[in-house]
């Protein structure tokens, strides 16, 4: 059977002997290129997932840190009455009106990836003024999205929005007298649309809230059609 093997391959042509011989060769390096591509893909993944943030230390000066937050304190009616710091946490002491307070607090939380709030405690002083504690720890790196002082301002400037006050002081006709400005209906009045006047209410609405605007001031009506 040998004999008849090896005589069918002597007979055989010369293009499928090169054939027979270069096959195992390309099989070869088929393996070896995949086994390769496979090996360096996993290891490309795994130094992706294994990469360490804990080694990652904050190694900015407290000294500019410090100026940082007084000189946001200072342009934001917040007094600083302490400011210290031990073994990267920071120990900060403060007085401002709830609003200021939350802001700074934000800044705070936006100054970079290693600040975080560790405790925070909370005392009235006045009917507007409050004292604030707040520890800062800077021993740990955070993986965070860092605002940018255009986005806070626009959050500020959206936060003064919603918390506004709407007063109604007439309905005549199809006019009505929010906040000193006449309105008729569909007219906005900052983001908030005027859907609908009744006899003694009108209705403010946006995609996020509905604000009801009751009449209590008998001195004006709405004529009925």
């Amino acid at each position: 059977m040998l004999n008849n093997l090896n005589d069918k391959f002597i007979n055989t042509p010369l293009k499928t002997k090169i054939e027979l011989y270069l096959l195992p060769l390309l099989l070869l390096y088929l393996f070896y290129f995949l086994f390769n591509f496979e090996a360096k893909d996993d290891l490309s993944i795994q130094s992706k997932v294994n990469f360490d943030y804990s080694k990652n230390q904050f190694e900015e000066s407290f000294l500019d840190l410090f100026s940082t937050l007084e000189d946001y304190a200072s342009k934001n009616q917040i007094v600083i009455i302490s400011l210290t710091n031990e073994k990267k946490i920071v120990f900060l002491k403060a007085k401002s009106t709830l609003e200021n307070m939350q802001k700074f607090i934000t800044k705070i939380e936006n100054l970079n990836n290693f600040t975080k709030i560790k405790s925070f405690i909370l005392n009235k002083q006045d009917e507007n003024q409050y004292i604030f504690e707040i520890q800062i720890d800077l021993n740990r790196f955070y993986i965070k999205k860092i605002k940018k002082e255009v986005e806070i301002k626009h959050e500020e400037i959206k936060y003064s929005q919603n918390s506004r006050e709407y007063k109604i002081s007439g309905i005549i006709s199809d006019y009505v007298f929010i906040n000193d400005i006449w309105l008729k209906k569909d007219d906005n009045i900052d983001d908030l649309k005027l859907v609908q006047i009744g006899k003694d209410f009108v209705v403010l609405e946006n995609e996020n809230r509905k604000i009801i605007l009751e009449l209590n001031n008998e001195e004006y009506f709405k004529k009925s059609n």
